[in-house]
This record gives structure tokens, sequence and C-alpha cells, in this order.
């Protein structure tokens, strides 16, 4: 299970750290970034188990099936915990402490620094994939606001009418709405990752990544992306845009005087 990004603090220095689980076994990959450098370690039930006893020798009976739950759990929640980070070469140890119905336990994990392929999946792919999800949610909102202004001006040419002025709209254009230049300032870049706002985003692609490892295939300079196809096949099933204008039929005015005439000569001639 891919784990969302949290947040830490180890020394006064800010990390976004990431615990991916194995599914019903003991096992993890767990990444640590300060989104210029990322470090991580991958590790199965052995390695876990003579790790877990090593530190916590002092424990009797050890269930490490269960400990591993209570490290993955301590380490996704806000539960009270002491964080340690410390940097050797090319290592990244970060060691957590806290109680367990009263008894102190320790775990540390020893970490590597990934190389820039590591970045990339972790950290680069993962923005790129929310990216591309908020696109594809973006030509969903205009199809359903372009809907939304036909079925609006169907009701008024059957003569509806609004009863309060205020609610009237103006006929939506993306092209203005969304191509505006704004100026963008984002003061903390690791809090604005780990806020609820972006990992709702973030997590959306997760499931995707470990299915089927989405196909990123969004072109630049006015290309669209694969992601939104099937959105713009749907826009073209829409109905025509409806018309203001009605076409007015005039009555031919000669046909009516010569009709009337041909009338008025059959009742003289039947006198």
């Amino acid at each position: 299970m891919v784990g969302a990004w949290r947040k830490v603090e180890l020394d006064g220095q800010a990390y976004l750290f990431q615990l991916d689980v194995s599914e019903d076994r003991v096992g993890y990959t767990c990444y640590l970034t300060d989104l210029v450098n990322i470090y991580k370690e991958k590790i199965d039930k052995d390695g876990f188990t003579d790790k877990f006893v090593e530190i916590n020798s002092d424990l009797e009976d050890v269930d490490i099936l269960e400990w591993f739950k209570e490290v993955n759990s301590i380490m996704n929640s806000d539960v009270e915990k002491k964080l340690k980070g410390e940097i050797v070469g090319d290592f990244f140890n970060l060691e957590i402490k806290w109680f367990s119905d009263e008894i102190p336990i320790r775990w540390i994990f020893k970490m590597t620094r990934g190389s820039p392929s590591d970045f990339h999946d972790q950290v680069t792919k993962s923005l790129l994939l929310s990216m591309s999800l908020l696109l594809g949610e973006r030509e969903e909102l205009v199809a359903t606001i372009r809907s939304k202004d036909l079925e609006i001006e169907d009701y008024e040419n059957s003569g509806a009418r609004l009863t309060r002025k205020a609610l009237k709209t103006t006929w939506f254009k993306p092209e203005l709405a969304f191509n505006e230049p704004k100026t963008v300032v984002i003061e903390d870049e690791l809090e604005f990752l780990t806020s609820e706002q972006i990992q709702s985003i973030m997590n959306k692609t997760l499931t995707k990544k470990v299915e089927d490892e989405v196909d990123l295939k969004v072109k630049v300079n006015g290309s669209s992306s694969q992601a939104s196809k099937s959105i713009i096949g749907e826009a073209k099933s829409l109905p025509p845009k409806l018309s203001n204008k009605r076409k007015v039929v005039k009555p031919d005015l000669a046909k009516i005087a010569d009709s009337n005439k041909k009338n008025k000569r059959s009742k003289l001639n039947s006198l």
C-alpha cells in the first residue's frame, strides 16, 4: 500500500517521508526527501525481524507482525513520538522512539541516498500524474458547465424567466477563465505538498500507479492529453448550441390577393 507523503521535522530541517508497506506481509520501502535529494530503504520480513530484535533486545516473545503493524501505524499517525535524523555520508538514519503500553520501543530507518531516477519515480512522476488528473477534471468541469449553459438557454427560449436578476450569468468562456496569467507564490513548498488539498489529489493517482502505471502522454502547445480524449468525445455528443434567433415566415400578399380575386369571379359567374 502506497502511503501519503508526511512532513517530518528533524533538527529544525523539514523533510517529506513516505512509507510503502507490502500487502499482507512484513516488509516496506520508505523514502525521505527535501525536494532536492532522496533517500530510501527497502526491507523484507527477515531484515525487519533481525533489525527489530537487535534494536529492542530487551523484549521477549516478539510478535513480528504486530510490531511491524505498530511501526507502520506510528509513522502514519500523529501519535506522540520522538524523531531524530542523522546524515552520515550517503546514509540517512531516521530514529523513532515511542511507548507501547509503557514499554519503550525504538526503530531506525537506515536509508541510502537514491539516484535521480528514484527522485523522478517518487516525486516528479507523482506531481506529473497529479497535473494530468487535474487537467482531466478541468475538462470534465468545462463540459458540465457547457451543458448547463445550453440547458439554461433552452429554458429561456421556452419562455422561462429568472425571478431574481442577480442570478443571471453570462455564457461561460474557458479561454477567458483559464488563460489569464496569474502570479503564484508558494511560501513553504513542503507544507504545500503535505496540505490536505494536495494530498487528496496525489492520493487519487496512487491506486492507478500501483495497478497499471498510468501512461502520461501530455503534449505541450495546444495538444490534448490522453486523459482528456474521452472528455472531448463526450463534448462532441452534446446538443448543438441553441440560438435566440427564430425564423419568421412572412405571408405572400400577392398570392393572397390573387386568391381573393378568383373567389370573387367564381361568385359572380354563379349568379
